[in-house]
């Protein structure tokens, strides 16, 4: 299956398969989930993953941060 066919079903084949991930213990990890998040739609969930990430000077956590402000709003 294509990548844009599971764009197009992110609440059946996205949801499923982060449902399986284990709890991210490194930054990439985190980075992963907080993608899947912000594609299914748990922007709460995605800000919370991205500001600890923040926090710790992670630069591409703080640009996903900017771009997650700027669709939610």
């Amino acid at each position: 299956m294509s990548w844009a066919m599971a764009a197009t079903h992110p609440r059946t084949l996205l949801g499923a398969a982060w449902a399986m991930l284990p709890p991210a213990a490194d930054a990439q990890g985190q980075h992963l989930q907080a993608h899947a998040a912000r594609l299914l739609g748990d922007y709460q969930r995605a800000r919370r993953l991205w500001e600890g990430l923040a926090q710790s000077g992670d630069g591409e956590a703080l640009e996903q941060l900017a771009q997650l402000a700027l669709r939610v709003s």
